[in-house]
């Protein structure tokens, strides 16, 4: 009897979940569809508001992959490092019973890690444009405006992030394209130079 007990209850318990199955899946659907489009308007509003910072960022992206990478993964341990040890002191001043001294060591660390945050959200739609032009010029597809080069970079950024071990990879290393590239200068062209 109990053992008809247990396989009833763990059947109407898989029935249960396979009846919440397309309803979990219509979620996740939709949530993966207003994340790609947070990111597309988040390229987008940094391609505007910092228009010849951002070519200036695109054509080092381009030219200086390499030096940009190595600037940008310096600056994301750092800031990991400096939100990981303040986040650990703040626990443990907690613990020794210091409430104040660990509220300002939890702030500062909050504080680093959103200044990272809105670093990597200046330097996302200069990598994405750039990862959508290659894409783009992979189908055959010449000179895309910027808009469709951050849709379709956008994709291919949320795409490949996923991807285990190496979408990862990937991901620290478009992360470290856009902070490294944040502080190139927009030298303007003259008319007559070459």
């Amino acid at each position: 009897m109990r053992l008809l007990l247990f396989v009833l209850g763990v059947m109407s318990g898989l029935s249960g979940a396979f009846a919440q199955a397309p309803q979990r899946a219509d979620a996740d659907a939709l949530g993966l569809l207003l994340l790609y489009l947070v990111l597309v308007a988040v390229s987008l509003v940094g391609l505007i508001l910092r228009r010849e910072q951002a070519q200036a960022h695109i054509r080092a992206v381009r030219e200086r992959s390499r030096v940009l990478f190595w600037r940008g993964f310096a600056l994301t341990l750092a800031a990991v490092a400096l939100t990981v040890l303040l986040g650990s002191l703040s626990d443990s001043l907690r613990k020794a019973g210091d409430e104040r001294t660990a509220g300002v060591a939890g702030l500062i660390a909050a504080l680093v890690a959103l200044a990272y945050l809105l670093l990597v959200l200046l330097g996302f739609g200069s990598v994405v444009v750039v990862l959508g032009d290659a894409a783009a010029q992979l189908f055959g597809w010449r000179d895309l405006g910027a808009g469709w080069c951050a849709m379709l970079g956008s994709a291919l950024f949320l795409l490949v992030v996923w991807i285990p071990v190496f979408g990862w990879a990937l991901g620290i290393y478009w992360l470290s394209l856009m902070t490294g590239g944040l502080w190139e200068r927009h030298i303007p062209q003259e008319g007559g130079a070459s």
